[in-house]
């Protein structure tokens, strides 16, 4: 019975793959959710101190009556031993079970924020208990079943108090399990202080958010996304597009950059800036000149390694979950203080 039990496991491991259940379907995006209907969410947790970085992402993702936010907020907790997988449902007026205790603070810091919000954000909390090595399954069913338009995943890299950092590799690991196999798109949080230190309800000047499109599916999903944002009325939006000389542009990029362009061309929280690129080395000096212009900035995950603007960048990619891009503002070698978001549709 042992031995049948020892030979059995690993064939049932092989043959046994969650991620079959949504592979071949068509991933949902924000950029094909329609503009008044309500926007779904799933955002993780591994412990309380994303939390109010993850609550101001979604202030800024503009939660309005007419299109809402219902959000999935997941507290992920490392399975020890070898029991099965659990997913704890938090609902209204009940207990927190004996398994998911660690998550009371997580649970009540969003619960508040949903009361605040006056029916704009409707708040549903999760605690998935699970060994790193499967954790992303959690996500990735929980995002299929509740038809989620994107995942927001934090960067296992924490900035704390003078610029000191701690590092935790298995959730790295666990970020690109969720990049590799998510059936919608995905964010990665890169939290560097101005986002979880802001507060959008003061009197403070407008919170300042900066998109770099090149082009691409991922570029389209980040715009769009950050077009969302704009809407917020204490926020300000500047897209940079980066143009290579004598290039056509992709219609799809012209497409969506026109509708950005249309009704904002008068407002002055809506900025368009096109810098002309010819190589990787004329880039990176662009986005270098964007250093503390912004509190946020956007940027899509992948881009044509073969293009003249990112040849040469594989080699110094500290990062590749973060794509070029990211990669270049959040590296060890910049010393920014903006926080990122990584889109990947």
């Amino acid at each position: 019975m042992v031995l049948m039990t020892q030979t059995l496991t690993p064939i049932v491991k092989l043959l046994y793959k969650p991620s079959k259940r949504y592979m071949g379907v068509n991933r949902r995006s924000i950029q094909h959710t329609m503009a008044n209907e309500e926007l779904r969410l799933l955002a993780c947790t591994f412990n309380q101190n994303s939390t109010p970085s993850i609550i101001n992402l979604l202030e800024v993702s503009h939660p309005m009556l007419r299109s809402p936010i219902c959000f999935y907020i997941v507290h992920l907790m490392e399975l020890l031993g070898r029991s099965s997988p659990i997913l704890v449902v938090h609902q209204k007026g009940k207990r927190s079970s004996i398994h998911s205790h660690h998550s009371d603070h997580v649970i009540n810091a969003f619960r508040l924020y949903e009361q605040h919000s006056r029916g704009k954000v409707m708040v549903h909390p999760f605690t998935a208990i699970a060994p790193y090595a499967t954790m992303h399954d959690e996500i990735c069913n929980l995002a299929f079943e509740k038809r989620v338009s994107m995942v927001i995943i934090p960067f296992h890299k924490r900035w704390i108090l003078h610029g000191s950092e701690e590092c935790d590799n298995p959730i790295k690991a666990v970020n690109f399990k969720i990049l590799k196999n998510a059936p919608c798109s995905v964010g990665i949080l890169v939290d560097k202080g101005t986002l979880s230190g802001r507060n959008l309800g003061s009197r403070k000047p407008l919170y300042s958010i900066g998109m770099i499109f090149v082009g691409g599916p991922d570029d389209r999903e980040a715009l769009t996304y950050a077009m969302r944002m704009a809407e917020h009325p204490k926020v300000s939006l500047t897209v940079i597009q980066l143009v290579q000389p004598h290039k056509k542009s992709n219609e799809l990029d012209f497409d969506i950059i026109k509708r950005f362009k249309m009704p904002n061309i008068h407002q002055k929280h809506y900025l368009y800036r096109e810098e002309v690129v010819k190589d990787s080395v004329e880039m990176i000096n662009v986005i270098k000149s964007l250093e503390n212009l912004y509190e946020l900035i956007l940027v899509g995950r992948q881009h044509e390694s073969n293009s003249p603007l990112f040849m040469g960048l594989t080699l110094w990619n500290e990062y590749p979950e973060l794509g070029y891009l990211g990669d270049m503002l959040v590296s060890s070698e910049s010393d920014w203080k903006v926080s990122v978001l990584v889109v990947q549709q």
